[in-house]
């Protein structure tokens, strides 16, 4: 079984760009309180409205972070990493894809502790996946491959 990070690191600032930041992390708490509720056995809670806001969000991230101003401006300027963006893109599909599930077993369930680990799963691959982002955008930044200005 895969390792996912301990709570305290699991639910953290996503690293979103600034546009959407505030809003992103926001939701991350809230879906830091489902997983501890659910956890805890809590059925008191809205897995449905938490998770939806969650899908809305994470469409709204990668929307700005597909378009031209952000990964089109790397591709422009650094057109070898064309395959490693369109690799993050695919992963943007899969990711909101997965999170459907866990929202279908949110109607299948209700508020049930057996959403805990599956929650849980689904924010540790989106943190994984932005960290995978960072490292192809940091590479962009200084790799030397003959193009561009320096």
């Amino acid at each position: 079984m895969e390792q996912i990070a301990t709570v305290s690191t699991l639910f953290m600032p996503s690293g979103a760009g600034p546009s959407v930041r505030g809003r992103l992390d926001a939701t991350l708490l809230e879906v830091a309180e489902l997983y501890t509720a659910l956890a805890a056995g809590r059925t008191d809670v809205d897995p449905s409205g938490v998770l939806s806001a969650l899908r809305v969000d994470l469409e709204l991230h990668f929307a700005l972070e597909e378009g031209d101003a952000y990964f089109g401006a790397f591709v422009r300027d650094r057109p070898g990493l064309a395959h490693g963006v369109a690799e993050l893109c695919e992963e943007h599909t899969v990711m909101l894809e997965r999170l459907d599930g866990l929202r279908a077993m949110v109607t299948a369930l209700g508020p049930s502790p057996e959403l805990a680990e599956p929650t849980a799963r689904f924010v540790q691959a989106f943190h994984d996946h932005e960290h995978k982002e960072a490292d192809l955008m940091q590479e962009a930044v200084l790799r030397d491959d003959g193009t561009g200005p320096d």
